[in-house]
């Protein structure tokens, strides 16, 4: 997602919390992973999850709602205190107060709070996915199977809750080729493709769609075509999958 749109979100927050009252501060410290659909300028809305690291690091992911599917995670720190909560991130910074042992309030820096809009800044704790929840192979659906496109997907955890990631033909002597290793960021697994080839600088992301199915995209929309580059005669590694049986 474009910097740009991301500067227009940023805009929309500080109007929504101009007209604002004190939100009570509750000084138990973030811990772990918190999820909701926030406002957007530009868009549906925004699914944006956030974890907070007991050692200070922390670690967001915004999916824009009805656009091009990419999902952008951001690494950065958090600090608390009189009872709000700094997270500091490359770009951007962004605070939050604690409403209870599980919820955290997006607001202003002063801790003030959008009285009208307060129930949409509010993040609900979440238990986080782990390796066993994506472990399994999948088969490529939808129109790109149609296509020809017969590609099998397979994901493996490994050791520190990390997974490792495998595509390849099914029954074909050509398709996608690809082997990785990823970790699970925000309930889903982002694989850096320079570890497949030293020129690429984009992320593949994993997400989970359903019970039994898997979305293959980049972190990125830009980056999409790079999914392309490990396979033969037109295919991409990205699109839908289901859980073979």
């Amino acid at each position: 997602m474009k910097r740009f749109s991301l500067f227009l979100v940023s805009l929309f927050m500080l109007a929504a919390l101009a007209a604002c009252s004190k939100a009570p501060k509750n000084d138990t410290p973030p811990q772990g992973m918190y999820t909701g659909t926030i406002p957007c300028a530009d868009c549906a809305g925004i699914k944006y999850a956030i974890t907070f690291n007991p050692d200070g690091t922390v670690v967001d992911t915004s999916l824009y709602e009805n656009t091009d599917g990419a999902s952008l995670s951001e690494m950065g720190t958090w600090k608390m205190e009189k009872g709000i909560v700094t997270v500091t991130f490359p770009f951007d910074t962004k605070y939050f107060i604690v409403k209870s042992p599980d919820a955290i309030e997006m607001t202003n820096k002063e801790g003030k709070r959008s009285e009208s809009m307060a129930d949409q800044y509010t993040l609900k704790k979440v238990q986080p996915k782990v390796a066993s929840d994506f472990s399994g192979r999948y088969k490529m659906s939808g129109d790109s199977m149609l296509n020809g496109n017969m590609q099998t997907l397979t994901i493996l955890g490994n050791a520190e809750n990390g997974v490792s990631v495998s595509f390849a033909a099914d029954g074909m002597e050509e398709g996608c080729t690809f082997n990785g290793n990823g970790k699970i960021v925000n309930d889903q697994i982002e694989v850096p493709l320079q570890t497949a080839n030293p020129d690429l600088k984009s992320t593949m992301v994993i997400r989970s769609t359903g019970a039994e199915s898997m979305n293959v995209f980049t972190s990125k929309a830009n980056d999409k075509n790079d999914l392309g580059l490990f396979c033969s005669d037109g295919k991409t590694l990205a699109g839908d999958y289901v859980k073979a049986k």
